[in-house]
């Protein structure tokens, strides 16, 4: 998929459309949900996807992904609001659903991405560690480091 300068939205979410059920199958009991676009100037409500597993027989939610158009990959105010408004859906995830959990998540900005993690007790995201902790991962030239995590965060929330 070719990304341009100005790229929507829509095209980060077309990357995550095609590659998360490879990851995250529903033979393994996962689901995928993505959010619809709201109409321009319509405050977002949630992540732009979940993923959930079922466990004991209910839907979790275990990861979650942020989605920005490429257009503000170079500004470091829109990755740090971005990680802000994972931030807070993922304490209002944990709240819903109990508190008893690690949960992960990613900021995507056209075509990189950077992995979260809210651990048990703690309000603040932090780096998902990796091979190279805290950095923005582009998705063609680094699409090793992507799958490895990828995995990790499939391997994880289903045990």
């Amino acid at each position: 998929m070719a990304y341009v300068a100005g790229s929507l939205e829509t095209e980060v979410d077309n990357f995550w459309n095609n590659t998360l059920p490879h990851y995250f199958t529903q033979d393994r009991l996962y689901g995928i949900e993505q959010e619809q676009r709201p109409l321009q100037g319509v405050v977002k409500q949630r992540a732009d996807f979940t993923i959930r597993y079922v466990r004991n027989g209910d839907w979790k939610k275990v990861v979650l992904l942020e989605d920005k158009k490429r257009i503000h990959e170079t500004q470091p105010s829109n990755w740090s609001d971005a990680l802000e408004q994972l931030t807070n859906y993922l304490k209002l995830v944990r709240a819903e659903q109990g508190g008893n959990e690690t949960l992960y998540g990613a900021v995507t900005i056209g075509t990189y991405v950077r992995f979260y993690h809210l651990t048990l007790g703690e309000q603040t995201m932090q780096d998902y560690p990796s091979p190279v902790t805290g950095k923005a991962y582009e998705l063609q030239s680094d699409e090793e480091n992507v799958h490895e995590i990828l995995s990790e965060l499939v391997s994880k929330t289903s045990s």
